[in-house]
């Protein structure tokens, strides 16, 4: 089959086309496990109607083919206008919302995401909080991992490169990265870091971007380990301390991390303009390698050389102190 259109449509469109199939074979749990509702917790069904009214509330009635402007006091659509367009009871779709539908099939699901307008990113996670996905199960690190994990980052030198753990606990960190990011010493947490210290805004030239996309990567990232005690109190430590966080949280945005570029300022280096590459590990969710990749030649080799120790020839940008 093939199938063109936006993300999202395409999502729907695959979904709808597997609900058929295994309807016709009989019995959709035969013909796949994956799609099998996993009884997610209440917790992830609560996530789901948290997600669902912030999308909600960014889709205006112009946007769905609705009369808008005049009196209307709301800038979102209301629920009532998400039920009707998407063919469901106004009813079902507030508890939805609620978090109380405990059951809700693929092509509501499917209804709703098109409706709101959601892309490929999102309809995963939307599935997922729904329980049609195998969660992962996460595992603490071990010696040997940290140890094979040091071996990767500092393979990748004189480019920046760094482990973190679903907690966002720098597992392992090169000495670029080291130097670039402010990961001197232990025990550090990147998010933390990026929020709590407020060196940060001088160390990235385009911070509210890069804590934007940080906070959408680390929202999607988190959705699969929902209930776990550590994760729950690091988010409300972040969401307490740091205002920009808990804006940002607020926004249930959502990333991969792909196509993500960073403009990192050192007092020596000067300024210099990297492309982020984040890679998952399926034997280890929640584990990601990030990479620093210089966008040119003459910044890789800017940084090799610092990295060397070599005296740049160039007068490095001024960096606030």
């Amino acid at each position: 089959m093939t199938v063109t259109g936006s993300p999202a449509a395409r999502v729907a469109l695959l979904m709808r086309d597997m609900g058929r199939r295994e309807a016709e074979g009989g019995s959709r749990q035969k013909a796949t496990q994956n799609l099998v509702p996993a009884r997610p917790s209440s917790l992830k069904f609560a996530e789901l109607g948290s997600f669902l009214a912030a999308r909600r509330a960014e889709v205006t009635p112009e946007q769905v083919g609705l009369p808008g402007g005049g009196s209307r006091r709301l800038t979102g659509l209301r629920r009532e206008e998400v039920a009707m367009l998407a063919g469901i009871g106004a009813s079902w779709y507030a508890w939805i919302e609620q978090g109380r539908a405990k059951n809700v099939s693929l092509e509501i699901l499917e209804a709703i995401a098109h409706v709101l307008r959601l892309n490929e990113v999102e309809c995963l996670h939307m599935m997922r909080l729904a329980g049609y996905a195998v969660p992962r199960r996460p595992r603490n690190p071990v010696d040997d991992d940290r140890r094979l994990a040091m071996r990767v980052v500092d393979s990748f030198l004189p480019k920046p490169a760094y482990f973190v753990d679903r907690y966002w606990d720098v597992l392992a960190a090169n000495s670029t990265a080291m130097r670039l990011l402010g990961f001197e010493g232990a025990n550090h947490n990147y998010l933390e870091t990026l929020f709590l210290d407020p060196r940060s805004r001088d160390r990235f030239a385009d911070w509210d971007r890069v804590a934007d996309e940080a906070v959408a990567r680390f929202r999607t990232q988190s959705g699969e380990f929902l209930g776990d005690p550590r994760l729950a109190a690091l988010t409300q430590h972040l969401r307490e301390c740091s205002p920009v966080f808990a804006e940002l949280w607020e926004r249930h945005r959502f990333g991969d991390g792909t196509h993500v570029t960073q403009e990192l300022r050192h007092p020596d280096l000067g300024q210099v303009c990297l492309s982020q590459l984040c890679l998952d590990f399926a034997a280890r969710p929640g584990l990601q390698l990030i990479l620093l990749d210089p966008q040119s030649g003459a910044v890789a080799d800017r940084i090799a050389r610092w990295a060397r120790g070599v005296p740049l020839s160039s007068a490095p940008v001024p960096v606030p102190a």
